[in-house]
């Protein structure tokens, strides 16, 4: 594998130019999941709402319960029957979802450009880009370093490390399909490392509809009750 700095042109200049790329604001798709943790497998499924300026995301579940659950801000929401029945403190990454990152055209590279990550370096490798972002100085203590891998053009992989260099999590992006010119990955595959063990966690899309005007009530779930 070599550098080669005229990848770190053309991922630049990619970048900038998503700036002036077609504003998509909501999506919505079928999903499933099969997770294995550490309380054992589960499987879920149901549909997904995301719109970016009421910024929360909502999993209507289907199975194996009727349910919702809302990610707004730094709490998550139960409801059943449209009465919330359970409320916790998550941490904030709505911003980071495969949902805002692909309609604000920051999948490809995670956003990291936001966060005041800066790239490293970027090397060849078979057919994929590696590129390698450091955190800032500030935040060497707290937060490790950042490996993407692009394949055909869009975010493949992400491998994410602790500031002593160990590896934590990675994420495949596979399967992107064209949804009114927004590439979308219809297969998202996490891999925890929790005390020694692999756990994996694989969430599938269909049906992915971009800038639905119907639904509104999906999306912006009232949480007062």
């Amino acid at each position: 594998m070599r550098v080669h700095f005229f990848y770190l042109f053309l991922f630049l200049t990619f970048s900038s130019f998503t700036l002036f790329s077609q504003a998509y604001f909501r999506i919505s798709a079928d999903f499933s999941i099969k997770d294995k943790n550490p309380k054992g497998s589960e499987f879920y499924k149901g549909k997904v709402f995301f719109d970016k300026e009421v910024n929360k995301v909502v999993y209507n579940i289907s199975f194996p319960d009727k349910k919702m659950l809302v990610m707004a801000d730094t709490q998550m929401y139960q409801l059943v029957n449209k009465k919330v029945v359970s409320q916790q403190f998550v941490p904030s990454t709505n911003k980071f979802t495969v949902f805002n990152l692909a309609l604000s055209g920051d999948l490809r590279n995670f956003g990291l450009q936001k966060t005041g990550y800066a790239i490293n370096t970027i090397e060849e490798n078979g057919d994929q880009t590696i590129i390698e972002w450091l955190p800032p100085s500030y935040l060497e203590d707290k937060m490790g370093k950042v490996v993407l891998s692009l394949k055909e053009g869009q975010l493949f992989g992400i491998a994410l490390f602790n500031p002593e260099g160990e590896l934590t999590a990675k994420k495949f992006y596979q399967e992107y399909k064209s949804i009114k010119g927004l590439p979308f990955p219809s297969k998202v595959i996490q891999i925890s490392y929790i005390d020694g063990a692999e756990y994996y966690k694989m969430t599938t899309f269909s049906n992915v509809k971009i800038d639905e005007l119907e639904s509104d009530e999906m999306y912006n779930v009232d949480l007062s009750n």
